[in-house]
């Protein structure tokens, strides 16, 4: 698969600084950023007092052009295949 062949997404990383699950989800996201090209937002919800109260039980929470995919436990398999089977982008 090429950088080239799926549209451009926006993918929004909601974690915090310290949490374990965050880090391996956010390396298994850059992974598959090496191969798939997307936009990547990370997001810490300690800096937002609405994405703290709406997120802090789930971290990570990935979101993919504005809909959430996945939130915990993220696997490199798990995250790309959300990728390719999310709609057209916005």
């Amino acid at each position: 698969m090429t950088k080239e062949s799926i549209p451009r997404r926006l993918v929004e990383v909601y974690s915090k600084p310290g949490c374990c699950l965050c880090t391996q989800a956010l390396a298994a996201i850059e992974a598959v950023r090496r191969r798939i090209d997307f936009e990547l937002l990370e997001r810490d919800v300690r800096e937002d007092a609405e994405l703290h109260r709406r997120w802090r039980y789930d971290i990570p929470v990935v979101c993919i052009d504005g809909a959430v995919a996945l939130k915990g436990r993220i696997s490199e398999a798990a995250f790309e295949n959300c990728l390719l089977q999310a709609g057209p982008p916005p």
